[in-house]
């Protein structure tokens, strides 16, 4: 019998409904086996005849019970029972069995729904690009551009969930990444300005990350707000194959909060220490009765203080998006976004003064080599864009994202000028800092599915284009220096006077084409990728009219292999390359060649099936090549002959022991060395060395437990520990800066449960640093090193409705 759609047959055959077709499987294989499914969220009718269709089961019931509701996404695998429970979850419909592959729709009472055995739903029945209930997200993007679950992505991929942010109380992406493996995350202490981490051994800023897949590119100092974002994911190791030039280390993908076809509204309110005060809102619906619109406005205000002297931290944030999906085949979501942060990156100090060795004893963690009225910086970004998909057919899709991005920023501030002086005094500088920057940046997806031979394939053809032009002002100059242990503030700071200026100009182009095929033969998968890049950056120095072009090209290749074992193992192992252009040239004159970095990889996944439990291991060898270093035939010149090296070992673990309860633990060893480096004019090398601010031991443990049942049902508390180990305080290796150890506590409480009239009505308080602990997070040399970050306390009420 033909398929037909729900609409073509309730108008042929009236009241009753047949939906779907009878396949050649026997009935009890097509009500018990497994089958994979891969269906957008769309209009129920559509989506109960595709499902029929690929299951090969009997849909009967009344046309209208089926008018105007919508169905979620189904991705994952399962027997047409779960299938159908899952598209007919929140429309009120139940289905109810009457013979084998035949079941009946009629409306249910109000939670009712198909029954099921809850351990026999495979976990894997999430989006990459939508929400997750609690910490384990089943489906990551970052690795592939695809919707492709962890269990069959043959890399190391960490997601942090939106529920997981809120419970830790995650107030920048860093705090959100504390408890990843192979991520370091305080990297530069107190910094509210920019979230500066490093992944395996090698440093990114926000402008290194990507939004919804697209590369940040900004100029100056910038921290996104996390209230605004649907997940983190981190894809660690080169991701040249997929994304052009970047850091060896991986990737941060940022994935937007997006409309949901369903109607939510949340507000909050939060309070903390340092004059906390901030209001959020996250509100979305169905915009019309054909349910092809959908919105989702989020919002967030704060006032607030730093813990350094004189610093604020305010922030102002709107992000609107719309999505329209007229067929199940078709959907575009427009993605607008604006931000403007207030605060400041203090100076950096003499570790001196903060290791007790100074007689006038350690500086208080508040203080700062600013003055008050002169020292700010506000960075202010939009973003506009949208999100195209359409599928041809079953087999054949498209994908398109897009964004501009305009970013303004400016920065007067103090920093130091000299170690410690007569023990007390340090010299200070003033620098004014006044930039922008403009990027495009577009990626076009071209998704192909099929099998040959037995063997399943999806394939990617892609080419992306970025292209991005910044500027920046500088001015430096001397200013007053400061008795840093008994500083006379309000000092007149001169800047008719000046000792450097700077007026830069940049462009940056990057074309890359790209091929990936994701392969399956039974229990075997392998991914294999290759990319090639055409990179140019134009450097303008508008004082002195010079001009500086860097152009190259390159080609990645990244392939990756695993096999899936039915205990729930998915051992693999991975090769990855990575490439960034490198500025100056040799004593010859001809350019750098770019940057490249090269890893291999083994690892193992482990989730029992129908466990929430996800455990993860990684080894590593990773190595960062055609690095600068002096040329000793050429003193004065560099050649491209250095090579720094990062091993290390990761594990992740997300439990969850007991109904309520979630675990996430973390262990990092990186071991990274500079392999090769030439001595410079004094015949110092850095070779065998460890690069500064880089631990070889990470290790983090945090638990919570929510109540379910008896009087104080909804109440739940959680504990963090975050150990990072000693670092290395120069190039040379002289000092190191000690390990520390510090401790974040939760407390909330479901009000809902104790009272039915105040459903959806939440608190919580998340206290980080409990100890108030102090300690160095890290430094560059002996005279500059950063402060990490004292006690936190945030509380926060939130109202559902």
């Amino acid at each position: 019998m033909p398929i037909a759609t729900f609409n073509a047959l309730t108008a042929r055959l009236g009241t009753p409904l047949l939906i779907g077709s009878l396949l050649l499987a026997s009935a009890h294989s097509a009500a018990e086996s497994l089958q994979r499914y891969d269906l957008p969220a769309g209009p129920l009718a559509v989506q109960l005849n595709r499902l029929a269709s690929e299951a090969g089961i009997y849909i009967v019931g009344n046309g209208a019970l089926s008018a105007g509701k919508t169905s979620p996404a189904l991705q994952g695998e399962f027997t047409p029972a779960q299938a159908l429970q899952r598209l007919l979850q929140g429309s009120g419909l139940v289905a109810v069995p009457t013979a084998d592959n035949q079941y009946q729709l009629q409306p249910g009472a109000e939670g009712d729904a198909l029954q099921l055995d809850a351990t026999s739903i495979n976990a894997n029945a999430q989006s990459a690009y939508g929400p997750v209930q609690g910490y384990l997200a089943s489906r990551a993007s970052s690795a592939t551009k695809s919707d492709t679950a962890l269990m069959e992505t043959p890399m190391s991929v960490s997601v942090i969930t939106r529920d997981r942010l809120q419970a830790q109380g995650a107030q920048s992406i860093s705090e959100g990444l504390s408890y990843t493996a192979g991520v370091h995350t305080n990297v530069s202490g107190n910094n509210p300005t920019d979230n500066t981490i490093m992944i395996r051994g090698f440093q990114q800023l926000n402008a290194d990350a990507y939004t919804d897949g697209l590369r940040n590119n900004n100029v100056g100092y910038y921290a996104p707000e996390p209230y605004g974002l649907e997940r983190i994911e981190v894809l660690k190791g080169p991701a040249s194959v997929m994304y052009g030039q970047g850091e060896p280390g991986g990737i941060v993908n940022l994935v937007s909060k997006k409309p949901l076809f369903t109607a939510h509204r949340e507000v909050g309110l939060s309070v903390g220490n340092h004059d906390r005060q901030q209001l959020s809102l996250d509100v979305g619906d169905v915009l019309d009765t054909q349910r092809t619109l959908s919105y989702r406005l989020v919002m967030l205000g704060r006032d607030a203080d730093n813990e350094i002297d004189g610093i604020e931290d305010d922030r102002q944030y709107i992000a609107p998006s719309l999505t329209w999906a007229p067929t199940e085949d078709t959907s575009v979501t427009l993605l607008a976004s604006y931000q403007k942060n207030t605060n400041l990156f203090t100076s950096n100090m003499a570790y001196s003064l903060f290791d007790g060795s100074n007689p006038n004893g350690r500086v208080p963690r508040h203080r700062s080599l600013n003055e008050p009225g002169f020292d700010q910086e506000r960075s202010e970004q939009t973003n506009i864009g949208y999100e195209l998909t359409h599928s041809f057919n079953e087999h054949l899709s498209f994908r398109q994202n897009f964004r501009y991005s305009h970013f303004h920023g400016y920065q007067n501030q103090l920093f130091r000028n000299s170690g410690v002086i007569n023990g007390n005094t340090i010299a200070r500088y003033y620098e004014l800092r006044n930039y922008d920057s403009d990027n495009y940046t577009l990626d076009n997806q071209l998704i192909g599915k099929f099998d040959t031979l037995g063997v399943q394939h999806t394939v990617t053809a892609g080419g992306d284009y970025l292209s991005g032009d910044r500027s920046q002002f500088v001015q430096h100059g001397d200013a007053p220096s400061i008795n840093i242990y008994n500083p006379q503030r309000g000092v007149n700071i001169d800047t008719s006077r000046y000792t450097a200026l700077f007026d830069t100009a940049r462009t940056d182009r990057q074309l890359g084409l790209y091929l990936q095929d994701q392969m399956r033969l039974g229990n075997w998968i392998a991914t294999l990728g290759a990319r090639h890049d055409w990179a140019r950056q134009d450097n303008e120095n508008q004082i002195t009219d010079t001009h500086q072009v860097i152009s190259d090209e390159a080609t990645s290749a990244r392939a990756a292999f695993g096999y899936e074992f039915a205990a729930g193992l998915f051992p693999y192992i991975s090769y990855s390359e990575s490439f960034k252009l490198a500025s100056g040239s040799s004593y010859d004159g001809s350019p750098f060649e770019p940057e490249t970095g090269k890893q291999y990889e083994v690892g193992i996944k482990y989730q029992p099936p129908g466990s929430d439990n996800y455990v993860t291991l990684a080894a590593f060898d990773l190595r960062r090549q055609n690095v600068a270093t002096s040329d000793v035939d050429h003193p004065g010149y560099s050649v491209q002959q250095g090579e720094v090296t990062s091993r290390g070992v990761e594990i992740e673990g997300l439990l969850k022991p007991v109904q309520g309860m979630n675990v996430i633990a973390a262990y990092t060893y990186n071991d990274v060395e500079v392999t090769k480096d030439n001595p410079n004019f004094a015949g110092v090398s850095n070779k065998g060395k460890t690069p500064v601010r880089i631990p070889e031991h990470l290790a983090s443990l945090w638990a919570d437990y929510t109540l379910q049942t008896g009087p104080l049902a909804g109440l739940g508390a959680g504990i963090g520990v975050r150990y990072t180990g000693s670092t290395y305080g120069d190039a040379q290796n002289t000092f190191e800066v000690p390990s520390y150890t510090l401790v974040d506590a939760m407390l909330k409480y479901d009000f809902g449960k104790a009272d039915a009239s105040l459903e959806g009505v939440s608190a919580a308080v998340n206290v980080k640093n409990v100890s108030d602990k102090y300690y160095v997070a890290g430094c560059f040399i002996s005279n500059a090193c950063l402060l990490g970050t004292g006690r936190t306390v945030t509380a926060d009420l939130t109202y559902r409705f």
